[in-house]
């Protein structure tokens, strides 16, 4: 994993197909990327080790997370998995997956958190922090309620929800430990420069995780 100081994970938007991807990571930086999440609800557990394998040769040196399906991560060695709020426990996955294989869980309140800590996941992915448009309607929870879960969990936090390059220095400022990023990278016009400005961002600033990805 990264030695640097905070952490840049992009997600896939489940809004675009294999081939699409393969031809934007071509193009783009992908060093600069700590984990890239494969997050596709719609695809079945054969599809997604397909997108982990199609995927691969374009981050050698980044990690790839598979979102959900412990299945496919088994079956394709994947050194990382995120559960949501649907997916096993953080304990039954961790008793399912080899040694090393790190567990994110998605949480969305402090209530969450402290469940999800108790479980012993490696890391926290907290948002919405700002409107976005994978969550339609649905307030974002903004700066004071990340600020509030960074203070109170023991783990790293990593923020997600209508990240843009400007709004990184005002997120970090929480003491989160990185970012998510979808649309904004995924769906952008130019994707390698978005990758470049979100990672300058986290370079450039000041701001110390109050927990750091070991």
């Amino acid at each position: 994993m990264s030695s640097r100081k905070h952490q840049l994970h992009v997600i896939t938007t489940g809004k675009q197909e294999l081939p699409q991807l393969k031809e934007l990571f071509e193009g783009c930086p992908t060093e600069l990327i700590d984990v890239l999440h494969i997050r596709e609800k719609q695809r079945g557990a054969r599809e997604v080790a397909e997108w982990y394998l199609g995927l691969e040769p374009y981050f050698p040196l980044s990690s790839i997370y598979i979102n959900d399906r412990l299945d496919a991560a088994l079956a394709v060695g994947a050194p990382g998995v995120q559960l949501g709020y649907t997916s096993l426990s953080v304990r039954a996955s961790r008793g399912l997956l080899p040694s090393g294989v790190r567990i994110g869980c998605s949480v969305h309140s402090r209530e969450e958190a402290a469940q999800a800590v108790e479980e012993g996941p490696d890391y926290v992915l907290f948002g919405h922090i700002f409107a976005s448009g994978s969550k339609p309607g649905l307030e974002p929870r903004g700066l004071d309620a990340l600020e509030a879960i960074v203070q109170a969990c023991p783990l790293p936090v990593i923020a997600i929800g209508g990240m843009e390059p400007e709004r990184v220095e005002e997120v970090a400022a929480t003491g989160c430990a990185g970012i998510a990023v979808l649309s904004s990278i995924l769906l952008h016009d130019r994707p390698a420069e978005q990758i470049v400005r979100f990672r300058e961002a986290l370079d450039r600033t000041h701001y110390i995780p109050r927990r750091r990805f070991p």
